[in-house]
């Protein structure tokens, strides 16, 4: 398999509810009102838990397809769990840029592909689908084809960059946690160390 392992960003706070739930949840499942009502650029903050912003989301960059607008897509987005495609040690290098980007808010969770696959149907995409940039001056494209099946791609897993998932994720007992890609990495559902708003473990890995 040429990417293994799936990787899935999110704020620090959000961790004792994954914990307790053993699941990811959508933003629609999370925060229904948050739904087309978020204002661009900013996080949403309703107690727990944390939600992402959206300032990669420009609506004036996108074309959309299929007959979808775009409350649409916002819906779309928000209905699913999102993971970045990787090898066991690193997500693809938009997944790298994710990691920096949040370093001083997020945890890094990571779990093999079939843990997750062969429970969930997995959909595929080329790109980050929540990031809407010009290119080479003309709008992105998002609709329905932006989520594909397996079968239904027409490209290699090799260009895969995000995996995602329809409604909430259950997560198995081997999924790991770090605070950074050079981790150090210990199991989710084991004895944590205390993650901080520092962007670093405070405590060491545990064995």
């Amino acid at each position: 398999m040429a990417r293994p392992t799936l990787w899935h960003l999110t704020h620090h706070n959000n961790l004792p509810l994954i914990r307790q739930a053993k699941r990811l949840f959508p933003a629609a499942v999370v925060a229904p009102d948050y739904i087309g009502t978020v204002r661009r650029g900013r996080s949403v903050h309703r107690g727990e838990p944390v939600l992402r912003d959206q300032d990669l989301l420009h609506a004036a960059c996108v074309e959309l397809s299929h007959g979808w607008n775009m409350e649409d897509f916002l819906v779309a987005l928000a209905s699913r769990v999102f993971f970045w495609s990787g090898r066991p040690d690193r997500p693809v290098k938009p997944g790298r840029n994710a990691a920096r980007r949040y370093a001083g808010t997020d945890v890094i969770i990571r779990v093999p592909f079939g843990e997750i696959a062969t429970k969930y149907e997995p959909y595929f995409a080329r790109c980050n689908s929540g990031a809407t940039r010009m290119q080479n001056g003309k709008p992105v494209v998002r609709g329905p084809s932006a989520f594909l099946k397996g079968k239904e791609c027409s490209y290699f897993p090799s260009e895969v960059v995000e995996v995602t998932f329809l409604g909430d994720v259950g997560l198995p007992s081997c999924t790991e946690v770090a605070h950074s890609l050079d981790g150090p990495w210990t199991l989710l559902f084991g004895s944590l160390p205390n993650f901080s708003s520092s962007g670093r473990a405070e405590a060491r890995r545990s064995t």
